[in-house]
C-alpha cells in the first residue's frame, strides 16, 4: 500500500511523505496518532481525483498562522490566570495581552483562502478529513472558513463580505483560551461547571479581536454571535432569528442574529460532526450529518443557510469507498466501489467497481448512476 498524499503531524511538520510503502508498523502509528483516513494509490484508479477547492500549501500556511496565534495567546492566557480567573473586565483593563496576537498572519490567509475558491472554481466539499488529534482544531479553523465562505458565495457576497466571513469563521474559536480546559475539547465531553463556563467563549473572542482592532466590527459581532439560535435558546445573549436568507444589509436590530454568524454557525456544526466533535461523539458520514443539520433546521439554523448548505457538501467525496444498497442496475446490489467523479446530483456519483459483495477483487468497472433514481449507497467509514 502507497500513501498518496502527505501527512503532517503539526500545522506545518511533515510526518509522512507522499509515495511511502505503508506497511503495519506505518498504519499502527498513523491511527495513534488519531488519523482516521487517509489517500493511498492504487493503479487501478489512477483517474481518481478528489477536487481540491484550496490549495494545500495555502492550507498548511494557514493553519500554521491559526496555530501560532493560539499558542502565543496561550502562554499569556496562563500567565494572567495564574493569578486570578480570567473574567470581560480582566480583558477591559489588559486589551495588550488579551487580543489576537498575529491578525495580519490571521488576515491574510484568509485572503489566500478566498483566492483559492474563486481559481479552483470547485463548488463542493469533495475531501476526507485527513487530520490528527493533536492538530484538529487548527485544521477545524481552516474548514470552517472554507465552508462559510463557499455558503457566503451562494448568497452573492462580495469579495470584501466574503474576507469579513471567512475572518470571523478562522477566529470563532479564540475566545476558548480564556476558559481553561476547555480550548480542543468537544462540548460533549466538558462537566457542567466548565459548559457554563463554555457559554462564555463567544463574548471573549468578540473582546480578543477588539482588543487588536476595534475596526473590525462585522467579524466581532460573527464571532459574538455563533452560537446563537433561531428560536432564541442560544448563547451568551438569546438573541433571535428569522430564518430569511443572511443577506440583509441594514442596520442591525438589538435582538437579532448577526448574518455571517448564521453562515459560521452551520459551518462549525457540520465540520464538528464530520469529525465527532459534535452533538454526536464519533464521526458522520457527510449525508449523516448534513441530516442532522438539517433536523435542527428552523430552530438552531437559519432555514436559508441551511438550503443552501445541501448545494456544497458532497455526500460521497471522490476517491471514498462505497457499497451498493440498491440500484436500477441489474446484479450490481452489495458491490463495493471507488467515487471516482461527482455529477450534478451529488447522491449518484460515477463510481468505479473493485469488489463483489463477498469482497473479491472484480475487474475495475466504471458505472454512472447520474440518472439511477433508486440509488442508495453506502458510505464505508
Amino acid at each position: 500500500m502507497i500513501l498518496g498524499r502527505s501527512l503532517y503531524a503539526g500545522a506545518n511538520l511533515l510526518l509522512l511523505a507522499a509515495g511511502e510503502r505503508l506497511d503495519d508498523e506505518y498504519i499502527k502509528r498513523i491511527g495513534e496518532l488519531g488519523y482516521s483516513a487517509l489517500f493511498v494509490e492504487d493503479d487501478d484508479f489512477d483517474e481518481v481525483q478528489p477536487q481540491e477547492i484550496i490549495e494545500e500549501t495555502t492550507r498548511r500556511v494557514s493553519e500554521a498562522a491559526v496555530s501560532e496565534g493560539v499558542e502565543s495567546l496561550a502562554h499569556a492566557v496562563h500567565l494572567k490566570s495564574e493569578a486570578s480567573e480570567i473574567t470581560r473586565e480582566l480583558l477591559e483593563e489588559h486589551p495588550d495581552v488579551f487580543r489576537v496576537p498575529n491578525l495580519p498572519d490571521l488576515t491574510q490567509a484568509v485572503s489566500t483562502i478566498l483566492r483559492d475558491i474563486i481559481d479552483s472554481q470547485v463548488p463542493l466539499i469533495d475531501v476526507f478529513a485527513e487530520v490528527a488529534h493533536s492538530t484538529y482544531h487548527y485544521r477545524h479553523a481552516v474548514n470552517v472558513a472554507v465552508i462559510s465562505v463557499l455558503l457566503g458565495r451562494e448568497f452573492g457576497y462580495s469579495s470584501r463580505q466574503l474576507r469579513e466571513l471567512g475572518l470571523g469563521a478562522l477566529l470563532h474559536d479564540f475566545g476558548k483560551l480564556c476558559i481553561p480546559g476547555v480550548f480542543g475539547h468537544p462540548k460533549h465531553s466538558l462537566a457542567n461547571d466548565a459548559l457554563e463556563r463554555f457559554k462564555e467563549h463567544p463574548t471573549f473572542g468578540a473582546m480578543l479581536l477588539e482588543n487588536a482592532d476595534e475596526t473590525l466590527f462585522t467579524e466581532r459581532l460573527t464571532i459574538w454571535h455563533h452560537h446563537e439560535w433561531q428560536n432564541g435558546k442560544g448563547y451568551p445573549q438569546g438573541l433571535t432569528g428569522d430564518n430569511q436568507p443572511p443577506t440583509h444589509t441594514g442596520p442591525l436590530e438589538s435582538n437579532r442574529i448577526f448574518r455571517y454568524a448564521e453562515i459560521v454557525s452551520i459551518a462549525e456544526a457540520y465540520d464538528n460532526l464530520v469529525n465527532g466533535n459534535g452533538i454526536i461523539p464519533r464521526p458522520l458520514a457527510p449525508a449523516d450529518a448534513l441530516g442532522t443539520i438539517m433536523s435542527f433546521c428552523h430552530k438552531r439554523f437559519n432555514q436559508a443557510a441551511c438550503h443552501a448548505m445541501t448545494k456544497i457538501i458532497c455526500l460521497y467525496p471522490t476517491g471514498s469507498m462505497v457499497q451498493i444498497v440498491d440500484t436500477d442496475a441489474f446484479g450490481l446490489v452489495g458491490y463495493f466501489a471507488v467515487v471516482s467523479e461527482q455529477t450534478e446530483d451529488t447522491a449518484r456519483p460515477q463510481v468505479i467497481l473493485y469488489a463483489d459483495p463477498d469482497g473479491n477483487r472484480v475487474k475495475p468497472k466504471t458505472i454512472d448512476f447520474s440518472r439511477d433514481q433508486r440509488l442508495r449507497l453506502k458510505l464505508m467509514v
